[in-house]
């Protein structure tokens, strides 16, 4: 095994559970925990850039911190925006049902079939990165490219756009 991956598995080992508790306490899910540190990971093993031996503890905590603050952002951002679609329309079950379908519609036609089904797998059958790894038979980091490209364009396409 070489050195870089012998160092990154001894510092998965030696900082997994830390990680995972910060992230549990700020999340308040098991799997969503489980996730961001696997994100965290994925993205250390993409990066090129040397971490200091002095302060990596410091530096996987924050990158976990940052990370889970993002998706409370996320999650509050989401429900401003249920609350608002639904004080301003009416019938509001119908117009989620339209969004859905709107969302889903894109996901199938023009994201590409990897990417639709790796977003699918995560976000409706609620998989973790990793069970998504193991079944596609791909790297995390790809599976994590996969649902930020996906991501990305569903956001560019929805943001200013009406159902």
């Amino acid at each position: 095994m070489q050195e870089k991956e012998q160092q990154f598995k001894e510092l998965f080992h030696s900082e997994y559970g830390r990680m995972y508790k910060a992230a549990y306490i700020l999340l308040g899910d098991e799997d969503e925990a489980k996730d961001v540190v696997q994100d965290v990971f994925a993205r250390l093993w993409i990066c090129t850039i040397p971490i200091k031996e002095i302060g990596k503890k410091t530096f996987l905590l924050t990158c976990v911190r940052n990370r889970c603050l993002n998706i409370i952002a996320q999650r509050q951002y989401h429900q401003e925006a249920l609350k608002s679609l639904a004080s301003t329309n009416t019938d509001s079950e119908e117009y989620d049902e339209e969004i859905i379908q709107a969302v889903t519609r894109y996901v199938d036609e023009k994201l590409t079939p990897q990417t639709g089904r790796i977003i699918k797998m995560h976000f409706d059958e609620e998989q973790s990165y990793k069970e998504i790894s193991g079944a596609l038979q791909i790297s995390l980091s790809a599976v994590n490219k996969h649902i930020v490209q996906g991501l990305r364009k569903l956001r560019s396409t929805f943001k200013s756009r009406e159902v």
